[in-house]
């Protein structure tokens, strides 16, 4: 692989710097080091390694994050608050993530109407002849999510006659040749003929291939993205259903190679020396040794004679409720009737016209500052439109017990404890230090900022902060902004840490 500038080069000269930034869909921080990856560990030693990263919001699951990623904002602020929530005008369900929803436009509309600067949307201030390129594969809500209204080319799969085919999102206007190309076409396998087309409709390894190479291509066809993002998704979706040791290291082993693939692109285009790699999750994944019943949940609500919006769940619960005056009741039901499973409720409340998250009950026992960071956590979507109803699940513990195709859910995320936010960071390229391990509680709200510094664009109005421990040349200002940042987050992270630990 070629080497990347010499720090201190980083800005020289006026010629275009380039982002690629890899989510590695539901990746705990530990799969980076399970097998030899070559081209990911030249990456470490060029650059910097995040090694007590986390989510640092909540839901902790992909739809927010992506949009945290591609927004430095928290969701109560880009308002992509899960897979789905409450409209707050019509109490009832908001389902902008499903497929069709979001290629008629209706996921970035919710960013949008919300306000604030992207990602995509400060590089193209910075430089109005750029272009943003967001790809994923079957899961559409990430790469629209994480591109947002701005981005020029939002890229996804969609099943259409029993084959996977490649498709534009919205308005976006698609690189020609992108869609209605068979090249791209991949027929669904049958379930039986194995693990990866039981539980995700590929067989293994070939979403993340496909993902890669439609990157690739558009990367070629529209003449290089001054943003690339990319999310592989395969960590997730089988790191649900099978034990992470028969599976991640074979997973890491490809997505090495995929990594090299793409650095191959971009040496080949001459942009290598001037791309930032920016390799991360968008959550953790925590192994399920015991459940609470989901049925818990629905009798809690009826008990405290509300109605159900929706209930979102896995190793946290978030539950909108037609009633929003009797989330406490049901909040404290759901503990009562949740037991040891349950390890604190909190309810939605508004004071002076802003809304908060208050602690209902919790577990005797429970260390006060555990039960701030989550309540911390819960506030980061806390708006007309978050969940009336927040659960926080004791470690390793989910409401979700199924199976698909014969293979049983064992991995979830959702919610504030440690293997749920934990995710691995690594950033590495011009402008940024070398060979440096930092255990500074970066967030996936630093990366947009961050990002937009190393291309020179302008920082707008986002709830991270730049990663100045990352930056060759740091500002005064921004080396003690994250300082500040860091002061309160490290009490915060040491909690949900020593949470982990406790029986």
């Amino acid at each position: 692989m070629g080497s990347l500038v010499p720090a201190g080069q980083a800005r020289s000269g006026n010629a275009p710097r380039y982002a690629v930034i890899i989510v590695l869909d539901g990746a705990r921080a530990g799969y980076l080091h399970r097998v030899p990856m070559p081209h990911l560990q030249a990456l470490e030693h060029r650059g910097i390694m995040y090694t007590s990263a986390f989510t640092g919001q909540e839901l902790a699951n992909t739809p927010p994050s992506h949009a945290t990623i591609g927004s430095g904002q928290f969701p109560k602020h880009d308002g992509v608050e899960g897979f789905l929530w409450e409209d707050p005008r019509t109490h009832r369900v908001d389902d902008p993530t499903q497929s069709w929803n979001v290629i008629a436009g209706r996921l970035e509309a919710v960013i949008a109407d919300h306000g604030r600067p992207t990602l995509a949307g400060q590089i193209k201030k910075a430089h109005p002849d750029a272009t943003v390129a967001s790809v994923a594969a079957h899961k559409c809500y990430a790469s629209d999510a994480m591109g947002g209204p701005r981005a020029d080319y939002i890229l996804c799969s969609l099943i259409y006659k029993n084959r996977w085919v490649a498709q534009a999102i919205g308005k976006h206007r698609p690189p020609p040749g992108a869609i209605n190309n068979a090249r791209w076409d991949v027929p669904i396998p049958p379930p039986s003929s194995g693990f990866g087309p039981a539980v995700q409709q590929w067989r293994m390894g070939k979403e993340n291939g496909w993902t890669t190479d439609y990157a690739l291509w558009a990367f070629k066809r529209v003449h290089y993205p001054r943003v690339m993002m990319i999310n592989l998704s395969e960590t997730d979706v089988l790191g649900h259903f099978a034990p992470n040791a028969t599976i991640i290291p074979g997973l890491m082993r490809q997505f090495d190679y995929l990594l090299g693939k793409i650095e191959d692109a971009y040496r080949a285009a001459g942009i290598l020396d001037r791309t930032d790699f920016i390799i991360t999750a968008d959550h953790g994944m925590s192994k399920i040794h015991a459940h609470v019943p989901y049925h818990v949940m629905s009798q809690a609500v009826a008990q405290a004679g509300a109605t159900p919006v929706y209930i979102e769940h896995d190793t946290a619960v978030a539950i909108g409720l037609r009633e929003g005056n009797k989330s406490r009741a049901v909040a404290e039901n759901v503990l009562r009737l949740g037991g040891k499973g349950v390890d604190a409720t909190f309810y939605k409340v508004q004071e002076r016209g802003v809304w908060a998250y208050q602690l209902a009950a919790s577990q005797p026992g429970l260390p006060t500052a555990f039960l701030a960071a989550c309540g911390t956590l819960a506030n980061t979507m806390a708006s007309a439109s978050g969940p009336d109803v927040f659960v926080v699940l004791a470690p390793n513990v989910s409401t979700r017990n199924f199976k698909a195709h014969g293979y049983q859910w064992v991995a979830g995320h959702l919610g504030p404890q440690w293997g749920d936010q934990h995710i691995p960071l690594v950033i590495a390229g011009p402008g940024v230090k070398q060979g440096v391990r930092s255990s500074y509680p970066a967030r996936l709200v630093d990366i947009a900022p961050t990002v937009e510094h190393l291309l020179g664009a302008p920082t707008g109005r986002v709830d991270g902060v730049v990663l100045s421990d990352a930056l060759t040349h740091p500002s005064e200002v921004m080396a003690a902004a994250q300082q500040r940042r860091g002061n309160q987050l490290r009490p915060l992270q040491a909690a949900l840490k020593a949470r982990a630990r406790m029986p």
